[in-house]
């Protein structure tokens, strides 16, 4: 508790040279938006969101294709839920049901497995949309379809890796100084992905685990290292 109150004093009086700081993953920024961290800071010290939800940076023609699809004969659009809501200029997929499109949330693309092979007629796109976290499932569904011989199943791909997505933030004169690396895509990915980053734009990058108290204590070292002209540092390794 001593240590969380000398980093929170640290951190709400800093008064050095400007820092922006980016977390990536869309789990650290509701972390952070839920426990007020961003009001403990100095204003010396600015949080910015960066591109953590593949939902949410997913482009409007991929969803307008996704309704187009899912309004054709015998053709079934799948998706988690989160991609149901999400709008374009034409609506949503909510907004395409409605108008009679067939559209079915899933917990899990490989439920098709069970769920094609009961309609040989019906054409299933699950709408694939995603980083690294959830390329490998599509990977295995794919494996399972061709094992088990089902050929009315597809895939419509938006999937984006994330070396490209942090390679592109810190390059665009964005003005950010240090990033939080994203909790989930470090798990598949391990951390080796983001010394390249670190090495060659002077920008720290650190990942954490997804909870509050985590994500504040990181705070103070990354301001500390800004502040000390310590711009290379290696990523700990669990």
């Amino acid at each position: 508790m001593d240590k969380f109150r000398e980093i929170a004093d640290y951190l709400g009086t800093y008064d050095g040279p400007p820092v922006t700081l980016m977390e990536v993953c869309g789990t650290h920024t509701a972390s952070i938006v839920e426990n007020g961290i961003e009001a403990m800071l100095s204003p010396k010290i600015r949080l910015i969101t960066g591109p953590g939800c593949p939902v949410c940076v997913t482009v409007a023609e991929y969803i307008e294709k996704l309704m187009e699809l899912s309004l054709k004969e015998n053709t079934c659009v799948c998706s988690f839920g989160d991609m149901i809501r999400v709008p374009c200029e034409r609506g949503s997929l909510r907004d395409a049901q409605a108008m009679g499109g067939r559209v079915m949330m899933l917990y899990s693309p490989l439920d098709l497995l069970e769920i094609a092979p009961k309609e040989p007629r019906t054409t299933f796109i699950f709408a694939a949309v995603g980083f690294e976290t959830t390329t490998p499932l599509y990977a295995l569904l794919l494996e399972e379809l061709i094992k088990r011989d089902i050929t009315n199943v597809k895939l419509l791909c938006a999937l984006k890796t994330m070396p490209a997505v942090i390679d592109r933030v810190l390059g665009s004169g964005s003005g950010v100084t240090g990033m939080i690396a994203p909790g989930h895509v470090s798990v598949m990915t391990g951390s080796d992905i983001y010394k390249p980053f670190a090495e060659n734009t002077a920008s720290p990058l650190w990942w954490q685990a997804l909870r509050a108290a985590p994500c504040w204590r990181l705070y103070g070292p990354f301001v500390s290292f800004r502040a000390k002209g310590w711009l290379k540092i290696s990523i700990p390794r669990r």
